[in-house]
């Protein structure tokens, strides 16, 4: 019987293990741990700037997302989640979705096929994405494209998962987390490589990857990297091709200054995507339907095409005295055309038609454009005081997105459920427009501040860190038809930080941190007006363990994240101009725990994994977002053999979630409001992976995901989306 208790030894295993084994491991830190990470040293045409590039690893030695310092993942006083380019390879891994899949404390909900909501420590995680710590959130992320869309990690050296609030380089923000990606860089070596791959739901993928030195000095560098891929999908009428280049080149203008120029393109097209209203769950005499995983009321014409590119300059210039500046633009320009269809959130058990309480059936049509600008200066160095040496980083960002939004709506037939052939043909926009007419509306997201922290050497085994940022915010959304404006701003928002780090001794720290929380909401009230923003704070402790020259990291961390004014759907349909309805909320409780494990356990063995318990609840004390689960383990392995031999393994479980809901009165079959409860039992997702490496160039690979085929719902509000099913990929490798 698997209990929360047995969780907890398992991972209170690796890590007693790991403490009572210190002494003696220690003494092998060199052969083991550092051995086991292939050390690469990147050289400056004079030699005189090192950047040590650990590859093969499941964690990194250092990394600046929470406070903008270069730290270690012991000395940040916050959980810190790495997921590395080793185990995207390892595990197949082909959108950010399935990344976040594997870090623990991560849940999602939402369309299975287009639209997932990605969920840490109960908070939606929307505006924390980053891209080599620049913000690339646009003003309205309901219409940006999930994280399944705007980033391929095949891009990624690795991708920093900070949990909780990071106010103080994002600005505003989710308590839930920041996840950035750090792209990979030119090598002064040459190598290169090709990957195919075929898989289940005739699935192809191809990449390449190919990087060196562009002169003889090695003082320019450059790297480009593409992939393409094309497959249908366990979903019915379900298909996607995807394609992404990347290219960059780095210049050593001095032996002290670098440039950097960075460009990447890419370009979704899937069709067959869920309906709005995505697959219903209930009947109007409040039973559950039985649906196929593979059902789907999306049609072969319901569409989401989107393109995307970014460029992005960096100047990074090293003083003599030991500071750093760093200068970072990136403009991203967006384009989406999505057309499909709401029929409705129930169904009529008697004839079988799809039925809704707020419309009639209808298509949507919108063209969709986002320009985002973003700029980040900083600077950080040591300076001296009372005989100690202090670090302090200093910085100022600026974000701008324009969000240009046309739709329009079309009327459309009755889905019958019942009917052999429920594919109606696509819909006709040139007509009159129901229920809601054509429209174009222009969002201007902006928000700039100052930021600094200071990290205080109190004593040699303590360090005190403490900063914040003040920020100006603004958001204006513009009916172009009807010549109207709603408009927001919040001026000299202060987001404080803080933090304690205390070496017990070589290899154990303690901490704790406190954080301001602060974001903008896009929702509406009753009023037609915009719902003020959220406000709150976040505070974590903990404990971090590293070893084998942190290689190895184990943590264990406790939280509480309290908010005001948080958004909540108010179940009082729609306003005149199509936006839902939304109020506020206020006394919104988060506590938890988790246990986390990453790196290498021996030379062979590679391991990144954890245990999670969250609860959030509101001011009476009810609980809240029962569709989240609020226990979860994630662990995944890999063995490297003498042989050339890696097998691996990863394990996903998830506890009970359910949803309460009503039917409304209006379409029940009872002729008032049904209560109706949706529940997932608790469930295991395995999946397995093998390589084999023929010679040192070429190597092959099979990953079987969601083994034992297990059916699970990820949706406990009313919908019913299924997960994937089982699925195989075969892949080789070659290596030049």
């Amino acid at each position: 019987m698997f209990t929360q208790k047995t969780l907890i030894l398992m991972i209170a295993s690796a890590v007693l293990g790991a403490g009572l084994s210190a002494n003696s491991l220690a003494a092998e830190a060199t052969e083991t741990g550092s051995a086991a990470k292939t050390g690469k040293k990147a050289k400056k045409a004079d030699n005189s700037i090192e950047e040590v590039l650990v590859t093969g690893s499941y964690t990194t030695r250092s990394m600046n997302g929470a406070t903008g310092l270069d730290m270690s993942l012991r000395e940040t006083p916050q959980t810190v989640t790495i997921v590395t380019s080793q185990m995207i390879q390892d595990k197949g891994l082909v959108d950010m979705e399935q990344v976040l899949d594997h870090v623990p404390g991560v849940s999602k909900s939402g369309d299975a096929s287009e639209y997932s909501l990605m969920y840490v420590r109960g908070f939606q995680l929307d505006t924390g994405v980053q891209v080599d710590g620049m913000i690339t959130t646009p003003a309205n992320s309901t219409y940006s494209g999930d994280a399944a869309q705007s980033i391929d990690p095949i891009l990624a050296e690795r991708i920093e998962i900070l949990k909780g609030a990071a106010g103080i380089l994002g600005g505003q923000g989710e308590p839930s987390a920041t996840v950035n990606m750090i792209r990979k860089r030119p090598t002064t070596d040459f190598q290169g490589s090709l990957t195919g791959a075929v898989g289940s739901w005739d699935t192809y993928r191809a990449e390449g990857d190919v990087s060196g030195s562009l002169n003889k000095e090695g003082s320019i560098r450059g790297r480009f990297i593409g992939s393409y891929m094309d497959g249908d999908s366990y979903i019915d009428r379900y298909s996607r091709d995807k394609s992404v280049v990347y290219g960059i080149v780095d210049w050593d203008v001095t032996p002290q200054t670098l440039f950097s120029l960075a460009i990447d393109k890419s370009s979704v097209n899937s069709r067959g995507v869920y309906n709005w209203s995505s697959n219903p769950a209930f009947y109007t005499d409040g039973t559950l339907i039985d649906h196929d995983p593979s059902f789907s009321t999306g049609h072969e014409w319901a569409h989401r095409f989107i393109d995307q590119w970014s460029v992005m300059p960096y100047v990074q210039h090293e003083f003599t005295n030991g500071w750093t500046l760093k200068g970072t633009y990136r403009f991203a320009k967006a384009t989406q055309d999505v057309s499909n269809a709401t029929y409705g959130a129930y169904v009529d058990k008697a004839t079988g038609n799809l039925v809704d309480p707020w419309s009639t059936p209808y298509s949507l049509f919108s063209g969709r454009e986002s320009d985002t600008k973003s700029f980040n200066i900083v600077t950080n160095g040591g300076f001296g005081l009372l005989g100690r040496d202090h670090e302090v980083v200093l910085g100022y960002s600026y974000s701008k997105n324009e969000f240009d939004l046309l739709f329009d709506y079309a009327d459309m037939p009755t889905y019958n459920l019942y009917d052999p052939k429920p594919n109606p043909a696509a819909p006709d926009y040139s007509g009159v427009s129901s229920p809601y007419d054509q429209n174009e509306s222009l969002e201007v997201g902006e928000q700039s501040g100052a930021y600094a922290t200071v990290r205080f050497n109190l004593a040699d085994p303590l360090k005190l860190m403490l900063g914040g940022r003040v920020s100006d915010w603004t958001y204006d959304n513009s009916d172009l038809l009807a010549s109207t404006t709603v408009h927001a701003e919040e001026k000299n928002v202060v987001t404080p930080y803080a933090g304690i780090v205390y070496d017990v001794n070589s290899f154990l720290s303690v901490y704790t941190s406190y954080t301001g929380v602060f974001k903008p909401v896009g929702n509406y009230g009753a009023d037609g007006n915009l719902l003020e923003p959220t406000e709150g704070t976040n505070a974590e402790a903990g404990l971090k363990m590293a070893f084998f020259d942190n290689d190895l990291n184990i943590s264990a961390a406790v939280y509480r994240a309290n908010k005001d004014n948080v958004a909540e759907w108010a179940n009082m349909g729609m306003l005149p101009n199509g936006n839902w309805i939304y109020r506020s909320v206020d006394g919104i409780k988060t506590d938890g725990y988790e246990i986390e494990i990453a790196g290498a356990l021996t030379e062979s063995w590679n391991i990144s994994g954890g245990y999670t318990y969250n609860k959030a609840e509101d001011k009476e004390g009810n609980p809240r977002q029962t569709y989240i689960p609020t226990k979860m383990f994630k662990i995944t392995n890999s063995y490297t053999f003498v042989n050339g031999l890696t097998l691996g393994a990863s394990a996903r479980w998830q506890n009970y979630s359910y949803g309460d809901a009503n039917i409304p009165a209006a379409i029940s079959a009872t002729g008032a409001a049904i209560a109706v409860k949706q529940e997932q039992p608790s469930y295991w997702l395995v999946d397995v992976m093998a390589r084999y490496e023929l010679n040192d160039a070429l190597a092959i690979s099979l990953n079987v995901d969601n083994l034992f085929n297990e059916v699970y719902n990820r949706s406990m509000w009313g919908y019913s989306d299924f997960g994937d099913t089982r699925s195989v990929t075969l892949g080789i490798k070659y290596k030049y």
